[in-house]
């Protein structure tokens, strides 16, 4: 099939887990043989159109609305390029990209804009007042205007959890024989756990020896909770010490310094890594942890258990599906849950060798490239079907 999908970035610029999500599904359907076009943003510093690996990348100008004039950009883009026979199907990687766009397409379900109204305790999540206030209104206004008419008018939907799936049915009344389960997948053979002598020079370059390490990995916004997790800090053992992997939004890593206090000392902050060190931070790790409001999938839990690193996570979104038997779940908004689970866990080796054996077994089983392929080959026939 030729094949385009939209999405608001893709590599070598990521912004969230969705790029990450659209990286790995580009890649997936060129392995098995289908012409394979990206739609995304043109970031500074990149080029308009590349190909590699199979797929063809065209980057679009995203203006200062962001994904809302992209989507209506992409939205133009991509109905030419369909009046001209160039693609058999498009997908929208998220399904409020969309709003712009009129023709047949399949859309995937991350999210809800409802969802993001209330995962603060019935409020938006917001790194500050003034940030709730203006999320408030945004998402309100996105809700009504954007995402209820893309899902009239999406061909076939895609949702990565049952969770997801659930709150579409649900609160926005989308029939569930429109919705596709579709979990994303994750590569065996990259996410392992690695030599231990690689894991000990990691431990060293960073001044870890000697430590307990919690890690959490991923675009660190409101929606992740961060700041009841170093709350936490001060009440866990004076050798532990929290790694943080990946980027901020602004105005949030104020807000998550603030509540950690002078516990702030234990946190140890690197940025973005690359890809291929990303197994090693995971077996840095004695455990990961994701104190997350909200989450549509939750790709690092996924990537840790492969690896062997057992998980603490929250019960919001589609995390519990994700972990299922093999980590520990604690209410959202709960530092003192969360510090009675990493202790309890720290101290229990045992605890931690038998989720790190499950958590493998899981990864390798329940999410394997074969069964998201064969799934979302079951929703792309069905939106053919009806074209």
């Amino acid at each position: 099939m030729r094949l385009c999908l939209v999405s608001l970035d893709f590599a070598p610029a990521r912004t969230s887990g969705l790029t990450i999500y659209a990286e790995r599904l580009a890649r997936l359907l060129a392995n098995h043989g289908h012409a394979v076009t990206v739609v995304a943003a043109r970031r500074p510093g990149l080029p308009g159109r590349t190909f590699a690996d199979g797929i063809a990348v065209e980057r679009l100008p995203i203006g200062r609305s962001d994904w809302i004039g992209y989507g209506l950009r992409a939205a133009r883009h991509v109905a030419r390029r369909r009046a001209r026979g160039d693609f058999d199907l498009v997908h929208f990687l998220d399904v409020h990209f969309a709003w712009a766009y009129r023709g047949p397409f399949v859309a995937s379900l991350l999210q809800s804009f409802r969802q993001r109204l209330t995962a603060d305790g019935g409020q938006p999540y917001a790194s500050s007042w003034p940030n709730r206030v203006f999320r408030r209104a945004y998402y309100s206004g996105a809700l009504r205007c954007m995402e209820r008419p893309a899902l009239r008018r999406a061909g076939a939907l895609v949702s990565l959890s049952e969770a997801t799936r659930q709150e579409f049915v649900r609160h926005y009344h989308i029939r569930p024989e429109r919705i596709m389960l579709t979990p994303p997948s994750i590569d065996p053979a990259r996410f392992a756990p690695p030599p231990a002598e690689t894991v000990a020079a990691l431990r060293r370059r960073l001044g870890l020896e000697g430590r307990r390490v919690l890690l959490h990995v991923g675009f660190s916004t409101p929606r992740k909770g961060l700041e009841y997790l170093v709350a936490a800090l001060p009440a866990l053992p004076a050798d532990a010490r929290l790694v943080l992997v990946g980027t901020w939004e602004p105005g949030y890593r104020e807000k998550v310094r603030a509540a950690a206090g002078a516990a702030w000392e234990r946190v140890l902050e690197t940025g973005s890594v690359p890809d291929a060190e990303m197994p090693i931070y995971f077996a840095l790790a004695e455990l990961l942890t994701l104190p997350s409001l909200l989450e549509g999938f939750g790709l690092p839990a996924l990537e840790a258990m492969a690896c062997g690193t057992p998980v603490i996570a929250t019960t919001a979104g589609a995390l519990p599906e994700v972990v299922g038997p093999c980590g520990i779940l604690v209410p959202p908004r709960d530092t003192p849950a969360l510090v009675a689970a990493i202790r309890a866990l720290l101290e229990d080796e045992a605890r931690r060798a038998h989720l790190a054996r499950c958590g493998r077994e899981r990864a390798r089983g329940a999410f394997s490239p074969e069964r998201e392929y064969a799934t979302l080959m079951r929703a792309y026939r069905q939106m053919t079907d009806v074209m």
